[in-house]
């Protein structure tokens, strides 16, 4: 009976052998030469992972964005270009309405991506107190101006465009229930730019 148990336990381990050998028997052929099915198939797969590697590599050194590098000297050196508007204060913080509002126009648009490279002065031109209406004029240095580049960047819609998402995104983070004024704010429907 032992007998029996052995030789079936044997006879099962060898046709698991069997099966397997069937399964692996393909890739142990030899293709051409004294390369087999696996060697290939393996040499395909780190080909294909050498190339991907490869040009990862390429495409970070070759690859050069125009943005990041520009010649200040191309853009002093070039035009300038006004654009006046007009805006309403919400509310201010000090009486110094002027300054304040120089100040909060220069940091827009100098830490503006788009305009930042360009963007000279900023000024208030005229406050009315009775309605808390500023006039402001920007002044922005040119490089050597193409149509593309004075309709899409330094179009008046973008430029109004800017300060209108700032001030839109300054509203977001004041509390709407307070209502002291800690620092100027701005209406955004109120912008006008020319």
């Amino acid at each position: 009976m032992k007998r029996k148990m052995r030789q079936k336990v044997r006879t099962r381990l060898n046709l698991k052998n069997l099966q397997k050998e069937r399964i692996w028997r393909p890739c142990s052929k030899v293709v051409f030469w004294k390369c087999k099915l696996w060697m290939l198939i393996l040499a395909v797969f780190l080909v294909i992972l050498l190339l991907i590697t490869l040009s990862l590599i390429l495409y970070s050194e070759v690859y050069i964005d125009e943005d990041e590098y520009w010649d200040p000297d191309l853009v002093s050196s070039g035009n300038h270009h006004n654009f006046s508007g007009t805006l309403k204060v919400q509310c201010s913080a000090g009486t110094a309405y002027s300054e304040d509002l120089t100040k909060k126009l220069t940091d827009i648009y100098k830490s503006s991506p788009a305009l930042g490279r360009y963007f000279v002065s900023a000024h208030v031109v005229s406050f009315s107190d009775e309605n808390a209406t500023a006039s402001y004029q920007l002044l922005f240095s040119l490089p050597p101006v193409t149509e593309e580049f004075m309709k899409y960047t330094m179009s008046k819609d973008f430029v109004m465009n800017v300060l209108r998402q700032n001030i839109l995104d300054e509203e977001d983070s004041y509390d709407k229930g307070a209502f002291d004024c800690t620092k100027i704010r701005l209406d955004p429907d109120s912008l006008t730019l020319t």
